[in-house]
């Protein structure tokens, strides 16, 4: 499929981040305010990783930016409690032999927005990542807009979300019913922008010079790595940096790639913070993510609007459909 030449192949890449998420999703919805249009009509591919794939995922199912928000703001208290000192240190220790929270209010909380939904019911293309756990290799999952992809489409959407953002540490691995089991997509592609882009050139047929990027981070600090950590670093001093290390690094990789790729440079809308100021699981910061993502939205909205919200995107028509699988296994 290749679009009007007068209009890009349109991808809009979601980061994940936990709890940080909050900003992607306010971000989107006050552009949608101001605008008055829906973000997801007006890109032809939507992939995110763990927080950002549940942020994909409910676009892709029609939701309006303003009610994923509301999930975040209503479930994120429960999904990731806050607590006071005593058991934030409590849970500290147990975190060492075990998974810092329960995944059950997640469960619970995507079931209540995305009900028995499935994959297949997206109106936009979807590619949300995640790592098999079993064998170790790469996974994405994907709406059916290409012929060979003849089984992610009949997943729950439920189970898509669990998958990709099985944290390690923080969430256990997710088993997604049929045996395989899966971790959080960030592991490898927190930043998922090559993810659609290399989807967009090899199952869609696009030419890199066709494709524009739309990419949201949540939230980047200021880099440094301290010199007795630089010179004397061992594991105990690295505990703390080298998760957001690797996930800078990857972003960073990964948008540089997709520049060289394209012979443009990616849309990238990622606010640098103070070190520190939020964490992926610490919801007493939910309010200031939140007036985050409005403040940017504000500042970045003429052109978001002027590059990627000029023409919606053409309607998508899945190769294979919830409807005609239903056909098949119930015959009149």
């Amino acid at each position: 499929m290749t679009t009007d030449s007068k209009r890009p192949f349109r991808i809009l890449a979601l980061d994940g981040g936990g709890i940080k998420g909050v900003f992607s999703a306010s971000f989107l919805a006050e552009v949608e305010r101001m605008t008055g249009k829906q973000v997801a009509d007006y890109f032809d591919l939507i992939t995110g990783t763990s927080t950002g794939g549940i942020i994909a995922i409910g676009l892709g199912l029609g939701l309006p930016a303003s009610e994923i928000l509301s999930f975040y703001l209503k479930h994120g208290p429960t999904i990731f409690p806050s607590v006071g000192v005593h058991v934030r240190t409590w849970r500290r220790s147990r975190w060492l032999v075990c998974g810092k929270h329960d995944p059950a209010p997640l469960r619970e909380a995507l079931q209540e927005v995305f009900g028995d939904r499935k994959l297949g019911n997206s109106r936009t293309r979807l590619v949300i990542p995640a790592f098999n756990v079993l064998d170790g290799s790469i996974a994405l999952f994907k709406t059916a807009h290409c012929d060979r992809f003849k089984q992610d489409y009949l997943r729950r959407c439920v189970d898509v979300a669990l998958a990709t953002s099985a944290a390690p540490t923080y969430l256990p691995a997710h088993d997604i019913g049929d045996g395989r089991i899966y971790l959080d997509g960030g592991v490898w592609a927190n930043n998922p922008i090559m993810v659609g882009v290399i989807e967009a050139i090899a199952n869609i047929g696009q030419r890199p010079n066709q494709i524009d990027v739309l990419n949201i981070g949540t939230t980047d600090e200021p880099f440094h790595v301290p010199e007795k950590l630089r010179r004397r670093g061992g594991a105990w001093r690295w505990r703390n940096k080298l998760v957001p290390l690797f996930m800078q690094a990857q972003a960073d990789g990964a948008a540089k790639q997709a520049a060289i790729l394209l012979g443009r440079s990616p849309y990238r809308v990622n606010p640098v913070v103070q070190t520190a100021r939020f964490s992926i699981d610490d919801v007493r910061q939910i309010s200031d993510l939140k007036g985050l993502g409005i403040d940017r939205a504000r500042h970045e909205e003429k052109t978001v609007s002027l590059r990627f919200l000029d023409r919606a995107a053409d309607p998508f028509t899945p190769c294979l459909s919830i409807q005609s699988q239903a056909l098949k296994s119930n015959p009149a």
